[in-house]
């Protein structure tokens, strides 16, 4: 490979810079282009490989040569000892033992299974919506909607009290950061670890749970799945149940609003949300780097030797991105006629919340934009200020007004 003087220093480190408002980092497409594999060290001072190239991705997701499995002490870290050392969650199991403890809480995220919370998403959409109607003209659309709509839907999914995960943000939020230390990180785990213990302690006291967690308790109570699994899937559905729903209710709404012809589109023809929201994210990936798998033994892709017991990741932004299979991938275009399945991975670990995120969004993005259909940015699109930790790629505020 041949490194010209423009191109940046190897191994890149990681977190990359966005790209503007919220878009894919610029060192994607450098990648791509020149290093399809490339080492990227990650704020831990680990190194792993990125894979950008959307055939090479599907093979890793794919190839049971790459393990999921990151509790040996030696697995590359982001940071520090983050959710991915918890023992039994299904993010760390490979198959059979992923397929079985994901057998158990799959009909609570499938397509059918989702539109049970679909009255769940309107019904505190409306709430909060009546909100914002009531208080201040402009607002900022992080606290007022796109941060607390999640949070309460999953809490009534999971059945645990809102003001309950309230009370642990910060260490949901530290647990993930990329800027924290590995002190803090493993203690935020600690506490994460000790309050799935809670929880699920009493829901085995009071019973009465028919959702996911209620699943897995009886799953575990019935020798189907460890204890392990029980509390390391159940931080899981914690972990990823609201926050990676926050980054795209706000990217999204900015994408929308800059482009305004496709949003008049939608707003004329609700049918087409399914379509805005596939196109949103394809556009956009939470998670840009996306967590890595280890080798089993050495592997060879695009002439590159990824030797057994290294970390690789697959950026969806990657597949998502590449034009061999997106035309014009850089432009916003809610009338493709692609869908945004790469950006939910594939193989045994395509993400359990595909279809959940979708009949979200949709009926977020339609609840605010019916409510409010001349919404627009109180500032310049170019002065959003963005997170400053972009583990999850999302405004830091977004003022609107009406």
């Amino acid at each position: 490979m041949t490194v010209h003087p423009t191109d940046p220093a190897l191994p890149l480190s990681y977190p990359f810079d966005p790209g503007p408002l919220g878009t894919a980092p610029p060192v994607l497409e450098w990648a791509r282009k020149h290093a399809p594999v490339c080492p990227v060290q990650l704020p831990s001072g680990a190194q792993v490989w990125m894979v950008t190239r959307k055939k090479y991705i599907a093979q890793v997701l794919t190839d049971t040569r790459f393990s999921r499995d990151l509790l040996d002490p030696g697995a590359p870290r982001f940071v520090g000892e983050d959710f991915t050392s918890m023992a039994g969650g299904i993010f760390n199991l490979d198959p059979p033992d992923h397929t079985r403890v994901r057998h158990v809480i799959a009909r609570f995220y499938n397509p059918a299974g989702v539109e049970r919370y679909r009255p769940l998403v309107e019904q505190h959409a409306r709430l909060l919506l009546d909100e914002m109607s009531d208080g201040l003209n402009p607002t900022d659309l992080i606290p007022a909607y796109t941060a607390p709509l999640p949070l309460r839907v999953s809490s009534d999914i999971l059945q645990v009290p809102a003001e309950l995960r309230e009370a642990n943000h910060s260490h949901f939020a530290t647990q993930t950061s990329l800027q924290a230390t590995p002190e803090d990180v493993a203690a935020a785990t600690a506490v994460i670890r000790n309050f799935t213990a809670e929880v699920i302690d009493s829901k085995r006291r009071h019973g009465g749970d028919d959702g996911p967690i209620g699943a897995l308790i009886e799953a575990q109570k019935d020798g189907v799945i460890s204890e392990d699994e029980l509390q390391g899937t159940t931080a899981y559905l914690f972990v990823t149940g609201s926050e990676p729903l926050v980054s795209p209710l706000g990217t999204g709404v900015i994408t929308m609003l800059v482009h305004q012809r496709q949003l008049s589109q939608v707003l004329a023809t609700p049918q087409l949300w399914p379509k805005a929201v596939e196109e949103i994210l394809r556009y956009h990936h939470n998670g840009v780097l996306g967590l890595p798998r280890v080798a089993t033994e050495d592997v060879t892709l695009h002439g590159v030797t990824i030797r057994k017991g290294e970390g690789v990741c697959t950026p969806m932004l990657g597949a998502t991105m590449d034009p061999a299979h997106y035309p014009n991938p850089s432009a916003f275009n809610i009338m493709r006629r692609t869908d945004a399945t790469a950006t939910f991975g594939a193989g045994p670990h395509f993400c359990l919340g595909a279809s959940l995120t979708r009949m979200f969004l949709q009926t977020a993005y339609q609840a605010l934009f019916t409510r409010f259909p001349t919404l627009f940015l109180a500032i310049s699109p170019h002065e959003i200020p963005w997170a400053v930790d972009p583990h999850f790629t999302k405004p830091a505020a977004l003022p609107v007004a009406w």
